[in-house]
This record gives C-alpha cells, structure tokens and sequence, in this order.
C-alpha cells in the first residue's frame, strides 16, 4: 500500500509515551517515517507544537489521542501547509470549561502533595473500558510512573489554557480521521460528532467495547483506519 505522506508524527496522550502507539509504529515503520513527538518538557501547548515539528519533513500526517488531539489541532493550525493528514482520536476541539479546568487543578494538587499514585489510580479507571482495563492497565501504570508527576503537572497546565480551535475545523481541508470508543468516559461522544461534521473531509469510526485509549485498545481497528486515511 502507498502512503500518500512523507511521515507520521503520533502525539501521545496524558502520561503516556510511544508505548501507547506500539503497534501503530510496528505496523507503518517499514512503509513511511514514524516518529513520536515528545509532550513531556513543556507545560504549554505553542513549546510543544514547535518541539514536535522541529525535525519533521515538509509534509507529514498527525494522530492525536487525547492530549495529543489537542496537540494535533495546534500544530494543523500553526502549519496548516505542511499537513497531509490528521486523526483526532478521544479528543476534541474545545476549551476547557471551568468544571474541567477545577479537575485538572486538582489532579496538580494530587502531584504537589505526593498524592501522584491516587491520581494515577482514578486515570487507569477512568482511561480504560472494563472490558480492556485487566489487560491494558498494568502498562498505562508504567508509562504513567517512569513520567512521573512533574509531567502531569506540565501537561494538565498545557491542557488547561488551551484555547478552542472549532472555528478552526472549517478551514482544515486535508483528508481527516475521528476516532473513539464507545465507552469512553473522558470524550464527550457529541464533541466527537461535532467535529467530524466541521472537517470538510473526515471518516467518523466509533470502535466498540473501547475506553479512551484507542491505540492501546483497539489497535487493529486503528492501524486500518490510519492506513486507509493516509492512503488518500
């Protein structure tokens, strides 16, 4: 299969590394440039947008889960010109909203007062579907400990002043992917909905018995939708 693309830059989500996109990269590496951006050394979203194309190609596709959705769209918006393809996967396009903003505050209090573990303990619940959770949670522990608490704190800052990029969907014309799990709780599932319609050129996939963690969970599907998207 020809990929339509010079690379793939994947953009983790929350506590999680490019052992979350494990099979995503097994899967691509021999057919196109794969690389993994990292979102652990900066506490805004603009750094991290600029860290992570720094070395890419002129053109290169973008997957975003989570965290990394909101990355996604910052980068599309900043080099708009240099982008072949985009999946936005349990994410979306808006600003946090003060019930949301209290959340993450509380979650860098965790942090500051050595309570990182619970916090990690409620993520691992809430991340993963029941289904997958048995399975999948002993790794989201591990990239979540060897990150460590100071990175959350950095990257609920950087998520936290975020600023809403829906006005911003219209303009994305590139052919695009939203992905999410049925089950997952952290994703509101209308958002999903909503930005599927505001990209001019999108495929919407809903992957059952799923939580938050697509790539992890539900690694067939997305390597075939990706494939499929980076086809076009």
């Amino acid at each position: 299969m020809a990929f339509n693309t010079d690379a793939i830059l994947l953009l983790p989500a929350l506590l999680c590394d490019s052992r979350l996109y494990k099979s995503v990269i097994n899967h691509f590496a021999e057919g196109v440039e794969v690389s993994v951006a990292d979102t652990q050394a900066d506490d805004n979203l603009a750094d991290m947008a600029a860290r992570a194309i720094e070395n890419m190609p002129d053109r290169f596709a973008i997957v975003g889960n989570s965290l990394g959705g909101y990355l996604a769209l910052e980068i599309a918006t900043r080099v708009p010109h240099r982008i072949s393809h985009l999946a936005l996967i349990g994410t979306n396009a808006h600003a946090d909203s003060t019930e949301a903003r209290k959340k993450r505050m509380q979650a860098i209090k965790l942090a500051d007062r050595g309570k990182f573990t619970a916090f990690v303990d409620g993520y691992v619940e809430s991340a993963l579907s029941e289904n997958n959770r048995m399975r999948h949670a002993p790794l989201v522990r591990e990239m979540a400990r060897d990150l460590g608490a100071d990175v959350l704190v950095r990257q609920q800052r950087a998520i936290m002043e975020r600023t809403s990029r829906e006005a911003s969907l219209c303009d994305i014309a590139v052919p695009s992917l939203v992905m999410f799990g049925r089950e997952d709780t952290l994703a509101d599932h209308a958002h999903q909905q909503e930005m599927a319609k505001r990209l001019p050129n999108c495929r919407y996939v809903e992957v059952p018995k799923c939580g938050h963690l697509v790539p992890l969970e539900a690694p067939a599907m997305l390597t075939t939708a990706l494939a499929a998207l980076i086809s076009a």
